[in-house]
């Protein structure tokens, strides 16, 4: 396992999915063929091995593990705390999703930043849901966190924004 729990744990729960071991209800403890546990074969990568057990997953676990992919690597912890009161957020929120992540080994909080623990995992989550669903959930993540800079934004500054997309819309019709 190389020391890392969410590779156990998942080992773990593939062999009790599968039926490699399970709990004997005379014995009242678990049971399995030691020939049998010696011949599994299992990726020597822990990524690897963790990317194969998400489909397993809650459904809000998932979503929460989709949204923090669509940041890419890492994100900051005050973007996520501000989605979580968005309707992007998995139902329960994002903030005890996110701990059961940390917990598993999944995903870290270092210095206010949200980090998936090895690449493979944030570039496998993002990859295996279908595009237009990324680019959905990319849109609903612009337009929440877009509304909550515009609406803390002076008049002045709003002004100052509108100007530029004014600005930004002429060049580009005259180009066309």
């Amino acid at each position: 396992t190389s020391g890392h729990i969410l590779f156990a744990v998942e080992l773990l729960n593939s062999m009790l999915r599968d039926s490699t071991i399970h709990f004997g209800l005379n014995s009242r403890r678990y049971c399995w063929r030691w020939e049998t546990i010696c011949s599994l074969k299992t990726d020597d990568n822990v990524a690897s091995f963790i990317i194969s057990n998400l489909s397993t997953w809650p459904p809000e676990t998932l979503h929460t593990l989709r949204i923090l992919a669509c940041f890419g690597f890492h994100t900051d912890q005050g973007v996520l705390e501000l989605l979580d009161a968005s309707c992007v957020a998995p139902s329960g929120g994002l903030k005890s999703c996110i701990q059961n992540l940390v917990n598993i080994g999944v995903i870290e909080i270092v210095g206010g930043l949200v980090s998936f623990t090895h690449d493979l995992i944030q570039q496998n989550v993002y990859e295996e849901f279908e595009l237009h669903q990324r680019q959905n959930l990319h849109y609903d993540i612009g337009v929440f966190l877009g509304a909550k800079v515009f609406a803390n934004l002076t008049s002045t500054e709003t002004e100052s924004l509108e100007i530029r997309f004014d600005q930004m819309y002429i060049s580009e019709s005259k180009s066309a």
